[in-house]
């Protein structure tokens, strides 16, 4: 499934897909200083607490008057990265095992856990 750049910062759209079933989540986005602590930061949070690949594809190089961050990465549901790029063009290949989702999720139950009822969203 495909998130595209700036959806990844909210937790409830990776959220949605996990408990949608998901295993990986790609990401192609286009972000640009000062805001590269998105790739070093948020990404491996949300694999993380939703125990799913996730796959950051960044944009990299500059453009007139932006400078892009590269970082792209494959981080496992650990939130560990299994590789990351610098901020140079490169292409990349990583098996995943699909069986890291169920370890993870044996680790951390984030997802099993989940108590929705306790915050329903107020009605704007």
């Amino acid at each position: 499934m495909t998130l595209i750049c700036y959806d990844v910062e909210f937790p409830e759209a990776v959220r949605a897909l996990a408990l949608a079933g998901v295993t990986l989540i790609e990401v192609p986005t286009a972000f640009m200083e000062p805001y590269c602590w998105i790739a070093q930061l948020v990404v491996p949070a949300r694999a993380y607490e939703n125990q799913v690949f996730v796959v950051y594809a960044n944009r990299c190089g500059r453009e007139a008057d932006f400078v892009y961050c590269g970082l792209s990465c494959i981080v496992g549901p650990d939130g560990q990265d299994l590789i990351r790029a610098g901020t140079e063009e490169g292409l990349f290949v990583v098996d995943i095992n699909l069986e890291a989702i169920a370890e993870s999720r044996g680790k951390n139950p984030y997802l099993a856990d989940l108590c929705p009822e306790q915050y329903k969203a107020p009605v704007r």
